[in-house]
């Protein structure tokens, strides 16, 4: 069944299924790269059922955020002026495709330029994020109440990684205590090099916005600097992650509170992808999710005055 981009505005040319999309397909129903009549490019998506409001009230502020001038390949809005639109087989939505470099693993992870890179992309997410207000009404995201959900499903169907993750629990209690009182803003929700097309080192699109909404300030560079640490736990000191947060300092991004907690988010955040490997029973990375959790649990005391080094250096 070809793309109807033609709901879009768009005349229709033919599926470029020669051309991989980055990102995650599961964020909807069914993908693929259709070339317009004027050769352009661009990803049409059949969305899941039950994802049309979300879906709608996301092209709405990534309309925004584009406008405000940040690499986030919108939406394309229907001549109805919605960013969803009903044709063969359910729901559609089409964005652009964005041309990108491939992202070297796990090299990227001593890379500076990216993390100076993806700090100011944060920032200016910041900035602009005063503007939208798609998401205020969204119930909050509670961690505590996720990871003891997860725990609880986990008890009886994986005894043992319930038993490796519960000692980890006493790290969390100072963020969990703090976690309603922390200043939010707009968070793109899954923010890590991998959602991210580049250029050279430089961000040419944010992508898969599919988990935003408002969460404390830094838990989008918390999600990176995490998974940036799964590739090697030496580059949360080196690299990328260095250069991330002084870019955020730079641009006075590091709230102070969220800062002083930012290990133990580092560490919450990491139930969440450890949730994703149970649910694709991947073993290799649960074992490994299961190593690095531990680790951090026990480097707290010396993660945060490492950071707060590093951002204090002139």
């Amino acid at each position: 069944m070809p793309a109807p981009i033609d709901l879009f505005g768009l005349a229709p040319g033919r599926e470029r299924t020669d051309i991989a999309l980055p990102g995650s397909p599961e964020r909807s129903a069914a993908r693929v790269a259709v070339e317009d009549a004027e050769g352009r490019i661009w990803v049409a998506e059949r969305l899941s059922p039950g994802q049309r409001d979300r879906r709608e009230r996301l092209g709405r502020a990534l309309a925004a955020l584009d406008r405000a001038g940040l690499p986030v390949a919108a939406y394309l809005p229907g001549p109805d002026g919605r960013f969803t639109a009903d044709g063969p087989g359910g729901c559609w939505q089409v964005s652009p495709f964005v041309h990108g470099d491939r992202l070297p693993r796990p090299d990227y992870v001593d890379h500076g330029p990216r993390g100076t890179a993806l700090g100011a992309f944060l920032a200016d997410l910041k900035d602009a994020a005063t503007g939208v207000r798609e998401f205020d009404q969204v119930p909050r995201f509670l961690l505590e109440e996720y990871v003891n959900g997860l725990l609880e499903a986990v008890r009886p169907r994986r005894p043992e990684v319930h038993a490796a993750l519960t000692p980890a629990l006493p790290a969390l209690a100072p963020l969990f205590d703090a976690w309603a009182g922390l200043p939010e803003s707009l968070c793109q929700g899954d923010f890590h090099p991998l959602n991210v097309i580049w250029r050279g080192q430089e961000v040419a699109a944010v992508i898969d916005w599919e988990f935003a909404g408002l969460r404390p300030a830094l838990f989008d560079a918390a999600n990176c600097l995490g998974c940036v640490g799964i590739e090697d736990p030496r580059a949360l000191v080196g690299g990328l992650a260095p250069a991330l947060l002084r870019a955020l300092r730079g641009r006075d991004a590091l709230d102070p509170d969220g800062f002083a907690l930012l290990p133990e988010m580092v560490l919450g955040l990491r139930f969440a992808w450890m949730s994703e490997w149970l649910r694709r029973g991947d073993a290799e990375m649960i074992d490994l999710e299961t190593r690095f959790i531990r680790l951090l649990a026990n480097s707290l005391d010396t993660l945060g005055p490492a950071w707060r080094r590093i951002v204090d250096q002139p």
